[in-house]
């Protein structure tokens, strides 16, 4: 793997309700503390040496977010899955068309292409939609290494619920969300590759089709994980008062927590 500086951005550290979850009066969507504060999901990956950008997950927060991430130019978006609240912000990818004319890349696995060309249908096919549509390639994410903006990117998918999600690394960074398990395999293929990982971590207690954060825990130590960041954090889980509960190596992830790696 080349040896390239990156920055790392949580763009949104929240399930999928967001946190303040609508209706809610717990302690935790009533807090006045920021880092409680969760939009949806995604990451920006920014190369130090060139600013070049590419984002994970495009949430129905996306716009707000790379509004305050400050990115003015964007050519690559992975996604992990198709569930709305890690793609329904495509929408907002047509914005850089307008400034920059570029078609934006879209990786992702092949088997989500048709869900993603029916959702969207006006950016696709002529539906007699009269406004600008994203303009937008879609990529197959292979089963081989496979680069973007030079950077070389390993896929693995991993269980969730009844579908497959994509994760991702990128050197010894790794960025993984909405997932139960990881096999003996990946494991095995991963570890003392990884030592700075992102994670979704739902909350305490258990749940059906989600990583929780003993289980996401757990991982870490399989995967010797040096610095692990939590995401993907419901109200259950208060900022503060729970970062109690972690190892010295692991904090919570909020939305703007910013790192180079």
């Amino acid at each position: 793997m080349q040896d390239v500086k990156l920055r790392i951005r949580i763009l949104g550290s929240g399930t999928s309700t967001g946190v303040p979850t609508i209706g809610c009066l717990c302690s935790v969507c009533t807090s006045k503390d920021p880092k409680n504060w969760r939009s949806r999901s995604s990451l920006l990956i920014t190369r130090v040496d060139n600013q070049s950008h590419l984002v994970i997950d495009t949430t129905p927060d996306f716009r707000s977010q790379i509004l305050k991430a400050n990115v003015h130019r964007l050519e690559n978006v992975l996604y992990t899955h198709t569930h709305a609240d890690h793609c329904h912000g495509f929408d907002d990818l047509r914005a850089f068309y307008f400034i920059h004319k570029t078609h934006m890349n879209c990786y992702l696995k092949k088997r989500f292409h048709e869900e993603i060309r029916t959702r969207f249908s006006y950016a696709f096919q002529d539906t007699g939609y009269l406004g600008t549509a994203p303009k937008v390639l879609l990529h197959e994410v292979p089963e081989s290494i496979f680069k973007v903006n030079d950077l070389e990117i390993e896929a693995i998918e991993l269980p969730h619920g009844g579908i497959l999600t994509t994760a991702y690394r990128i050197g010894s960074f790794a960025y993984a969300t909405d997932f139960k398990i990881f096999s003996d395999e990946h494991i095995a293929k991963w570890k003392g590759k990884v030592k700075t990982m992102v994670a979704s971590g739902l909350r305490f207690r258990e749940h059906l089709t989600h990583s929780t954060i003993p289980e996401t825990l757990a991982l870490f130590e399989k995967l010797e994980i040096e610095k692990g960041y939590l995401t993907h954090l419901s109200h259950e889980v208060d900022y503060k008062r729970d970062q109690n509960h972690l190892p010295k190596n692991v904090q919570f992830a909020y939305d703007g927590l910013t790192f180079d790696i």
